[in-house]
């Protein structure tokens, strides 16, 4: 007789027992609004095997889709147990899910065959810190007239409260063509605030008009004992608080100048920036550096709820 697939709430008997066979086995509602199942195999005479694990909940900050992941076991693989974990996931949401792969992957594959569309490609785009042409650039920059009245500060310098805000600002508008975000007294805490907390402030730049933060470029590798970055590489985010401002690129190009320049006294050789390609001034200014795409992530969107209706449309 072949083995019944069954679902159940995971428990932390579960995680316990089989936490080191699975990234993502959490005990069922260990986050608000999450749901958290095991997919077991059971057989006569055999008892119930975990062979997979996935769980599902709301994306606080962007609350047009919900999060899902999902993990079969090696050996129980290209069996069906993929699709049917996923499917059985999707009733507990009317959202379309989301995840993120990297390209020609086995899960990109995967969901792929469940109807993932791409929303947005994101790779790194990583800048030769120390080619002599990029500090020529940065001289190139200080040197334009459209950054007059601007000045480049570090963030230790400013409030925290005026920078989270700013964090908070820029984090909307960057996403809100293609993936908008919850109100923003909803996002400051889990964006701006995060996003300032786990930032190198001492090597994190802003840009600054009449007292007023135009522009940010935030650094984020802390990887000593004492939280501050080691090694020949960093990665970092960049872009301006307001996209319409008039003079919003010239800003954006003098934080990422003073970023760079503080960055090659210290040695570093690259700079890996987090950033995306609808970035309307920091795709532009990065085109203009020596810099090369690196780690391409997709982000994709599973069909459910309406769209899995819509898609079995005859």
């Amino acid at each position: 007789m072949s083995a019944a697939r069954r679902f159940r709430p995971a428990t932390p008997v579960d995680a316990e027992r089989d936490g080191h066979r699975f990234e993502w086995l959490k005990p069922d509602g260990w986050r608000v609004g999450f749901r958290a199942l095991v997919l077991e195999l059971e057989s006569a005479g055999d008892g119930a095997t975990v062979i997979g694990v996935g769980c599902i909940g709301p994306n606080t900050v962007h609350p047009g889709r919900d999060l899902v992941e999902l993990e079969i076991d090696p050996a129980h693989r290209r069996q069906g147990h993929g699709t049917a974990l996923l499917r059985e996931l999707g009733t507990y949401s009317n959202n379309p899910l989301s995840n993120k792969v990297e390209p020609g992957s086995e899960r990109d594959g995967f969901l792929r065959a469940q109807g993932a569309v791409t929303y947005l490609e994101v790779p790194l785009l990583r800048v030769d810190v120390a080619a002599a042409r990029t500090a020529r650039w940065c001289a190139a920059v200080r040197g334009a007239t459209d950054v007059r009245g601007a000045r480049a500060v570090p963030w230790t310098v400013l409030p925290r409260q005026q920078l989270v805000d700013a964090l908070t600002d820029r984090y909307a508008w960057q996403h809100a063509s293609w993936s908008p975000t919850a109100p923003r007294e909803v996002i400051r805490p889990e964006v701006g605030e995060e996003f300032y907390e786990e930032s190198v402030r001492e090597h994190s730049w802003a840009a600054v008009r009449d007292g007023e933060i135009t522009a940010l470029a935030d650094l984020y590798s802390t990887d000593d004992d004492e939280g501050m970055p080691v090694g020949p590489r960093r990665e970092g985010a960049l872009e301006a608080v307001d996209a319409a401002a008039p003079q919003a690129r010239a800003d954006v190009a003098l934080c990422l100048a003073a970023m760079l320049e503080d960055l090659r006294e210290m040695g570093v050789r690259s700079l890996d920036l987090d950033n995306h390609p609808t970035d309307p001034h920091t795709a532009p200014l990065l085109a203009t550096l020596d810099r090369t795409e690196v780690d391409p992530v997709r982000l994709v969107e599973i069909p459910n709820g309406l769209t899995a209706v819509l898609r079995e449309v005859l």
